[in-house]
């Protein structure tokens, strides 16, 4: 990662604009929570990334995942509580892309699976099992939030209380978990999966992989 996309994620993380919470039990939108209190994106370059991968939904709408890097901290997101001594936070900053010549409505595929040696005992209950990953990730509560814009794509779409990404846009969003893990961790501890019926239709989960990673199933 370049030194200039590393301190525009920096500004644009400060900035706090949209941010999705996500529990295990059910889909995120009921959950959002958008923070109008900055109408533009940091541009920031285009990133290297895995293998990306597209889902459809039943509305038709495409999108697009690449994972771009792994990694653990202290404070990843705005409004996160301080971790325990020795303690942060997974996350997951992937390129979102809309594929297609029409505004579709802001979603978060996919999340962070995480390793479960690195799960706290206190999360065990709350990180699930999916079908199509390794048996050693589990799904824990997490959130997303876009970050940036990609050189060269327009700004997101905001209409009443929806939001929406624009034709051929693409942007830059991290995804956490909740649990606070070993700071020792790292990007081999966790991966970026989809799994939700509505983006794979037979909830098997799909993995973006790391740049340089291959696809890891179960």
């Amino acid at each position: 990662m370049t030194a200039a996309l590393s301190a525009a994620l920096g500004m644009a993380t400060a900035a706090g604009l949209i941010v999705v919470l996500r529990s295990v039990e059910g889909p995120s939108r009921p959950m959002a929570n958008v923070d109008h209190g900055s109408s533009l994106l940091q541009e920031v370059p285009i990133p290297a990334t895995g293998r990306p991968v597209t889902v459809t939904t039943a509305e038709g709408h495409r999108y697009t995942v690449a994972a771009v890097r792994g990694a653990v901290d202290p404070a990843p997101l705005p409004g996160v509580q301080v971790p325990p001594p020795g303690k942060g936070y997974a996350f997951i900053d992937y390129v979102l892309t809309n594929p297609q010549h029409h505004p579709i409505l802001l979603d978060f595929p996919p999340y962070v699976f995480l390793r479960r040696s690195v799960v706290p005992p206190d999360f065990a209950s709350r990180c699930v099992k999916r079908i199509g990953a390794p048996p050693e990730l589990c799904d824990p509560p997490g959130r997303s939030q876009v970050i940036a814009r990609l050189r060269g794509s327009a700004d997101l779409i905001r209409q009443d209380a929806d939001t929406y990404l624009a034709p051929g846009a693409s942007y830059l969003v991290r995804a956490m978990a909740d649990p606070p893990v070993p700071d020792s961790a790292d990007h081999r501890d966790m991966g970026l999966f989809i799994w939700e019926v509505r983006f794979t239709g037979d909830r098997r989960s799909r993995h973006a992989p790391f740049p340089g990673e291959d696809s890891r199933t179960g």
